[in-house]
């Protein structure tokens, strides 16, 4: 594909038995700028077909369901007469006056064969070059166009757009691009995770290895402190049971000393017990003179609980009518506070009466009314 586009133009459409056109039709040759009018049904928009076929556009956009449907038929007689081939063919003039033909023949088999000048040619090699002439599809605008677009919601605009700058057909490359763009990071996301992985790892072991080996050092010392300690527990031994044996002695001198103050103890305690019986009977009198002595206040006890609750309502009735003294106060103070406000409304009334009736006598003066007519004026 060259870097600078070849500037040229349509000059003339070679059409046969396509849609409207009977036979081999030669249209052109065409101008910088040229317009084609008529009446409905002259065969404007079958040109503009023509060219949007030459050009490869889809059979859809062509108001066909399959390409036989584009082949002439004037009716059902025309149709049995199998005419099962057209074709439309342009004639491209460049600057320098050379010219290129592209040609689009619709086969007895249904499909579509391309050429360039005189040489059949796949449809990438024809698009190819139509698209290093400068020659794309995008300037095809259709019957219905301008209300679609203007009826398109964002999205659909941006596609649009899209195709129409030629974009669109760069959305493979992007797409592949993208999955590889993604694959990569992913790869390379996947290789720095390993590597900290590692660096966790190494430094896991490193700790693990110190942990061991302070471990062990503390093992040695441990049972170095394990030693010492047994050593010490049996130095202990030995003096507790020197300083047991010599307890051991002492306490059976001083056993039989302890029997005879046991003998004394029990004595002791035998009288102690009789004693306790006396104030066991004088405990007995006490608790039944107590009982005597509850019984008789809770015979009082009614009469207590009356006057309770009597104090108790008494209390409540005093605070309500407390609570009432309050609320009336307050009332007041508001209708004494009402009472001066409205006494200045009055004055203020009765001065703007006074004004108002000082005018109006005034404008009565001046009217000059007689009569019935002055009787109505004071009245209103």
């Amino acid at each position: 594909m060259p870097s600078l586009l070849s500037r040229g133009k349509i000059h003339m459409l070679e059409i046969e038995n396509f849609k409207s056109f009977k036979g081999l039709q030669r249209i052109g040759p065409f101008f910088d700028f040229t317009a084609i009018i008529g009446p409905n049904g002259a065969g404007k928009s079958n040109l503009m077909d023509a060219i949007s076929f030459v050009l490869g556009v889809t059979t859809a956009q062509l108001r066909g369901a399959k390409l036989k449907d584009l082949i002439y038929a004037f009716d059902d007689t025309d149709k049995e007469q199998k005419r099962t081939t057209a074709f439309v063919r342009m004639v491209y003039q460049l600057d320098n006056e050379s010219e290129i033909r592209f040609t689009r023949t619709i086969t007895s088999a249904g499909a579509s064969e391309y050429r360039l000048d005189d040489t059949v040619v796949t449809w990438d090699v024809y698009n190819a070059r139509l698209k290093s002439l400068g020659i794309h599809r995008n300037f095809l605008v259709f019957q219905g166009d301008v209300e679609s677009i203007a009826s398109k919601n964002p999205k659909e605009l941006t596609g649009l757009i899209e195709q129409i700058s030629g974009s669109a057909e760069l959305k493979r490359d992007y797409d592949e691009f993208e999955k590889q763009k993604a694959y990569a990071e992913e790869k390379s996301a996947l290789v720095y995770q390993k590597k900290k992985t590692m660096v966790m790892e190494r430094k896991q072991k490193k700790e693990q290895k110190e942990e061991a080996e302070k471990h062990i050092r503390l093992q040695d010392k441990l049972k170095f402190m394990k030693k010492k300690h047994f050593l010490w527990q049996l130095f202990n031994l030995e003096s507790d049971f020197v300083n047991t044996t010599e307890e051991l002695e002492f306490n059976k001198k001083s056993r039989e000393g302890v029997i005879e103050e046991s003998e004394t103890f029990k004595l002791e305690a035998s009288k102690k017990k009789e004693e306790q019986a006396k104030h066991l009977e004088v405990v007995v009198l006490h608790e039944e003179k107590i009982t005597e002595k509850g019984n008789k206040l809770d015979k009082n006890q009614p009469e207590l609980l009356k006057l309770k609750e009597e104090m108790s309502r008494i209390r409540k009735k005093i605070e309500k009518g407390q609570k009432e003294l309050c609320e009336k106060i307050e009332r007041q103070r508001k209708h004494n506070n009402e009472i001066a406000k409205l006494r200045n409304d009055i004055k203020d009334l009765t001065a703007k009466m006074a004004d108002v009736q000082e005018k109006s006598r005034n404008i009565g003066d001046q009217l000059k009314l007689d009569g019935n007519d002055l009787e109505e004026y004071y009245r209103m």
